[in-house]
């Protein structure tokens, strides 16, 4: 292989219809780097040569940082960084980071909703019963409710929160948002209808309480006991942005007993779950895999951003949505 050849790291073990997307969009003079197996041994001998590291989900680890003397760039595959990047290792020897927002806001929102649903409705309970040869027409009619009309409470009003606010336009929401870093302007907030709150007045006030929010020492848990018994006892929770931010014993408990109507959850903590994690026994919790950005859109996408990103970085350093190393913590 010439010496001139740029190596990128795919970090995760992916299915092949997955890799043939990225190598068919290589900026010219590129070669990817993919895993057989999901074996660090071979992660670890191919960061050794990688100039530049893909990640999504799997995470770069501080001590593999060391082991890649030719690190120069490491690229998000979307927009999930917080809590999940070795900042200080990355800074020590000045590897440049960057995310990729394309394809993640429409995407995720999207997945959002269908959770408010599942919820709603109790989609994945009448679905099972059906397979079970049960019926539950009459049963499930009393307890489902409509999404016109409720309150809906959205903890982080960034791209995605934005989005899913959007999204929610022709259901004729009352909207409240929460998020102590954005205030949409007055006329936005108008278009979209929603109103910015304190955390404690949306979670009192909401029926559905949505989470699109980073993982932060901050935001970590920031749905727990206390929080969870502030909202209606018919209240749904919807979480499709770290693991992190809810304490899924407390989230669980709450569920048991009743303390809210139901969850619909796609990310953990850890990832994936432990088989003894209660959520997953519980009827009134609906649970994905953290697929809220998994569409092939959504890939193609991130794909396109990402590979340009790269080109660009390669061509003459120049990078977007860059997060700047030096004044993070």
């Amino acid at each position: 292989m010439s010496d001139n050849l740029r190596r990128v790291l795919y970090l995760s073990h992916a299915p092949e219809k997955v890799y043939a997307l990225w190598r068919a969009r290589m900026p010219e003079g590129s070669e990817l780097l993919t895993l057989s197996a999901n074996d660090d041994a071979e992660r670890l001998e191919k960061l050794a040569i990688a100039d530049a590291v893909i990640v999504a989900p799997a995470v770069l680890k501080p001590e593999w940082v060391k082991l890649a003397p030719r690190l120069s760039l490491v690229q998000h595959q979307g927009v999930g960084w917080e809590g999940e990047t070795p900042i200080a290792a990355l800074r020590e020897r000045g590897i440049r980071l960057a995310i990729n927002p394309l394809g993640t806001p429409e995407v995720v929102s999207e997945h959002a909703l269908a959770l408010i649903f599942a919820c709603l409705r109790h989609i994945p309970r009448a679905d099972a019963a059906m397979r079970r040869g049960e019926w539950l027409g009459t049963a499930i009619r009393p307890i489902s409710r409509n999404l016109r009309g409720r309150t809906v409470g959205i903890v982080g009003m960034g791209r995605i929160g934005s989005a899913v606010a959007a999204l929610l336009q022709p259901f004729g929401v009352r909207g409240l948002y929460a998020d102590p870093a954005v205030q949409l302007p007055e006329g936005l907030e108008l278009a979209l209808g929603f109103r910015r709150v304190p955390l404690d007045v949306l979670l009192r006030e909401s029926d559905v309480v949505t989470l699109h929010l980073p993982a932060t020492p901050a935001t970590k848990h920031i749905i727990n006991d206390q929080s969870l018994a502030t909202m209606k006892p018919e209240a749904i929770l919807v979480n499709c942005a770290r693991g992190a931010v809810v304490d899924e014993a407390a989230l669980a408990r709450a569920l048991s007993a009743g303390v809210i109507r139901a969850a619909g959850i796609d990310v953990f903590e850890p990832e994936p779950p432990r088989p003894d994690n209660p959520l997953l026994h519980l009827e009134n919790a609906v649970l994905t895999p953290h697929i809220a950005a998994g569409t092939l859109d959504a890939m193609l996408a991130k794909v396109e951003g990402a590979t340009a990103n790269l080109g660009r970085f390669f061509r003459d350093g120049t990078l977007e949505n860059e997060i700047d190393l030096s004044v993070l913590p």
